[in-house]
């Protein structure tokens, strides 16, 4: 419950001494005038924690089937994780993939250019992975907050605007948001 998370988390000196009121303030930007006090601020509305969901954790679930499609922004699974054979397998299990990036990575191409599809162990004609590689924009096309592999966080403003389509994971993420709740308002179905 609300309470019992914000007794969890406050402390008594610093900033984060106001966390009741970081909370509730971030819960009203999540869900505007949905967020009242009669129902926690939407407090119950979060996603929870549900089980292994780390980098290997959702990896193995893809490689079982368990997942149908995955977002990737900023990475390049393919190549950059330690065991890059399963990361392309499992990425061959799923019915969709989005990568955006701003060029085509490893991970945009697996289904047709891996070292497995070179040696014969995987075929583009039996990977039914549909791949959407959209354009993204660099960090200095963007401002906001960054976290390095050093995880260094860094504040920086936009330097330039992305060229092209390119656009922000923000701004990418708010509009496919906005058109799935478009499309969900549109549809009669009761759920």
């Amino acid at each position: 419950k609300l309470q019992s998370y914000i007794k969890k988390h406050s402390v008594r000196l610093g900033v984060w001494s106001n966390f009741d009121a970081y909370i509730v303030s971030l819960l009203k930007a999540y869900y505007g005038d949905g967020a009242t006090r009669q129902n926690d601020f939407g407090f119950d509305w979060l996603p929870r924690v549900t089980g292994d969901h780390s980098h290997f954790g959702y990896c193995l679930d893809m490689a079982d089937g368990k997942l149908e499609g995955l977002f990737v922004m900023g990475q390049n699974p393919a190549v950059g994780a330690s065991n890059g054979r399963l990361e392309r397998q499992a990425l061959s299990k799923l019915k969709w993939l989005v990568v955006r990036d701003m060029v085509e990575t490893e991970t945009a191409s697996f289904w047709y250019a891996s070292p497995e599809v070179q040696r014969g162990e995987m075929s583009p004609e039996t990977i039914g992975t549909e791949v959407f590689l959209f354009p993204a924009a660099g960090t200095a096309e963007k401002s906001g907050t960054f976290t390095n592999t050093q995880r260094l966080l860094q504040y920086r403003n936009k330097a330039v605007e992305p060229p092209g389509d390119a656009r922000s994971e923000t701004w990418f993420m708010y509009h496919l948001g906005r058109r799935l709740k478009e499309l969900a308002n549109r549809d009669s179905n009761p759920r």
